[in-house]
């Protein structure tokens, strides 16, 4: 077999130069030699036969490891959920998907399959790798999903791509797709060959456990669309990595479960860093409706000449109705200073109502026919290059705002640089706990989930789930909390006391000064790194690096820096990219100092949930689910940080003394001397 004429590599899209018979990333010939793909052996310590106690574990187990999976493998057969806390080391990934596998390939359930969510692509390349290992001892396979936004090879070399919503990516990729299959001109040609080449895609994903980006290129590099591809050989694989959204989105999930040709009793669910279910959930059903998109919508109505969405309720005057009532609401109920108001239940719409001199109510049948006619409009420009709609966007939420409960729902206005707009907040989610309970088993895991059973609670799982805790298999000399009991960031105390700052500011420059190994400095929100930002730029002599909010590419290029480097410091935000996510193993990070408690501020959506807490799980909860619980979390994630292996040893001083009232859980001791602890940490005494 000759070099094929295009210069890439057929099998994982790289370069290749002319005369060569074989690709020099991946191993692959061109001259019908056999072939093993060069980045699919399995790693070194990898065990060449199976640990009776757990045929998928593909290591020699670690402390807790059989416990783990034999704890998971309870729950999937007596169809029970387990949520578990682990600390790092533990090995999550891979005891998960140990305990899951041995289920799902038992003869009687040879129908099944797993689906494994994530919050980031790190975690997802995470669950490839650990295939890959499972792979030297069993028959396995994984594939990686993505959408249709970030794996399009058509729509993503046109210049508006970015700005394209997902229904308007959806609709022009339905239009090609059906001029491809009707043989008509504007079609795209990647999707023209993707049923020919799905068994060699598949084949070769099988053998290879790519990564997502790493499928994405071998499908452009051979012509052929890779979301499309997904679609079309995802029910051959055992296992399915995917965000969080294929999941949590009741659309996007009724689309993945048809191309499985599956429903809930087939599968098996792992939630990948639990801890940021419930908030995903609630942002999932939360929607707003922008005084823009309402302008923008108005303008769109020159497409329909005297349209009705009633029979006495003209298109035009509903939405300059629309329009006029936010704006009275924002007038009347924000106050001087605020940005944002409660709106009782029924205002906005009594109001609508009140401005057309239609009966109240009767905004549901005025909602119901915008929405036709927004649909004729999608129908209409479906086949153009551009078919964006906001009046169907409109139309969508505003059908949402009508029918969203008040009891599960905080709705209000708010205003932002770019004017009014509508809130509808979702504080109880409904969708997925609906969702879980009609699965016979889940396994959901993070090193940070206690107290478990507010979490169980908040997302509504079984009774019987079972809640598991395990400890950390490194030695516990290897890591020490304490917190400085003379300072604290809380904005009362800071206001009324200037030293304070002042005191803060000096123990950070003499914490860094003290220990020369790289450090992060944790602060619980943008502003307030911002106000220590000066005074330490100047005072703080080895190398510095800061993230910056909204700027997620230069941020992990800096963290790619940081990681050479042997004495820097990185300042980064609790909550943010940095301090959940990434691994520093090694002297990559060896100090940590976390400024201030970071509670979550208070918002009209805050206040509601913990009075809803309060009065379904007892006075006290509200403040506990919603305040004390998350601050808990970033702090142990933050810290969790420098402890990834087991020769690591790492140093947590908490610059708050607020940190008292949870020193039990974050096992932090008091000190009135965070420098010279640090100073005996690493270099004795």
């Amino acid at each position: 077999m000759g070099l094929p004429m295009a210069l890439f590599c057929t099998n994982c899209g790289s370069l290749v130069r002319p005369g060569n018979v074989m690709c020099v990333n991946c191993g692959y010939r061109f001259d019908g030699e056999p072939w093993t793909p060069r980045n699919t052996a399995p790693p070194a310590e990898t065990l060449t036969e199976e640990n009776k106690d757990a045929p998928y574990l593909p290591y020699e187990p670690r402390p807790m490891q059989l416990d783990i999976i034999a704890d998971i493998r309870n729950a999937l057969e007596s169809h029970r959920h387990i949520v578990l806390e682990s600390g790092t080391g533990t090995g999550k990934t891979i005891v998960s998907l140990a305990g899951a596998l041995e289920y799902i390939k038992r003869p009687e359930n040879h129908n099944m399959k797993i689906i494994y969510i994530t919050r980031t692509n790190s975690q997802s390349d995470q669950v490839m790798k650990e295939l890959k290992a499972i792979s030297a001892l069993h028959p396995v396979s994984g594939i990686t999903l993505s959408g249709r936004n970030k794996s399009c090879p058509l729509l993503m070399s046109r210049p508006d791509f970015a700005s394209l919503s997902p229904s308007a990516l959806s609709t022009l990729c339905s239009d090609r797709k059906s001029h491809t299959n009707q043989g008509r001109a504007g079609g795209c040609s990647y999707y023209a060959g993707v049923q020919e080449r799905a068994e060699t895609i598949a084949k070769w994903a099988k053998g290879f456990f790519p990564k997502a980006d790493e499928f994405d290129a071998y499908c452009k590099n051979v012509g052929i669309c890779p979301y499309e591809s997904r679609k079309l050989i995802m029910k051959e694989f055992d296992v399915i990595v995917a965000p969080y959204i294929h999941i949590i989105d009741p659309g996007i999930r009724a689309s993945l479960f048809q191309n499985l040709g599956l429903d809930e009793k087939d599968i098996i669910l792992i939630v990948d860093e639990a801890h940021n279910m419930i908030e995903h959930a609630r942002e999932m059903e939360s929607f707003s409706i922008p005084m823009r998109l309402v302008a923008s919508a108005f303008d769109e109505c020159i497409a329909f000449e005297n349209a009705y969405v009633t029979e006495d309720v003209g298109l035009k005057d509903f939405i300059r109705a629309i329009r006029s009532s936010m704006s009275a609401i924002a007038t009347e109920r924000i106050a001087f200073g605020k940005k944002e108001a409660l709106i009782p239940a029924r205002e906005f719409e009594d109001r609508v109502c009140k401005a057309l001199g239609t009966l109240p109510g009767s905004i549901d049948d005025m909602s119901s026919g915008l929405m036709e006619l927004a649909q004729k409009r999608m129908d209409a420009i479906s086949d153009t290059e551009n078919p964006s709609s906001p009046l169907w966007d409109l139309a969508v939420n505003l059908e949402k705002w009508v029918r969203s409960p008040s009891d599960r729902y905080v709705k209000s206005i708010k205003v932002n640089d770019d004017g009014e707009y509508l809130s509808a907040a979702c504080i109880d989610p409904s969708e997925i706990p609906l969702f879980f309970r009609k699965l016979n088993g889940s396994i959901h895991m993070s090193g940070t989930l206690q107290p478990i059973t507010q979490y169980v609670r908040v997302l509504g799982l079984p009774d019987n789930t079972i809640p598991r805790k395990y400890p950390s298999p490194f030695p516990a000399e290897n890591r020490r909390t304490v917190y400085y009991k003379d300072v604290t960031t809380l904005y009362s105390e800071l206001s009324k006391n200037p030293g304070m700052y002042e005191k803060l500011q000096d123990c950070i420059v003499s914490l860094c000064d003290t220990v020369h190994k790289n450090t992060m400095v944790f602060f619980t929100s943008y502003s307030l790194m911002s106000k220590f930002r000066n005074y330490l730029s100047r005072h703080i002599t080895k190398p510095q690096y800061w993230e910056e909010s909204g700027k997620s590419r230069q941020t992990m290029q800096m963290v790619n820096s940081f990681r050479r480097e042997k004495d820097a410091v990185f300042f980064c935000v609790m909550g943010g990219s940095v301090a959940e996510g990434i691994d520093f193993p090694g002297d990559e990070l060896e100090f940590a100092i976390i400024v201030g408690i970071p509670y979550p501020p208070p918002t009209l959506e805050s206040d509601a949930m913990s009075k809803m807490f309060d009065s379904r799980f007892g006075s006290g909860k509200g403040w506990e689910y919603v305040s004390s619980v998350p601050a808990q979390r970033k702090i142990r994630q933050a810290s969790g940080r420098l402890i990834r292996k087991e020769t690591d040893r790492g140093l947590t001083v908490i610059l708050d003394n607020r940190a008292s009232r949870f020193a039990k859980i974050l096992e932090a001791e008091p000190t009135d001397d965070p420098v010279g602890e640090a100073r005996k940490f690493y270099y004795g005494d």
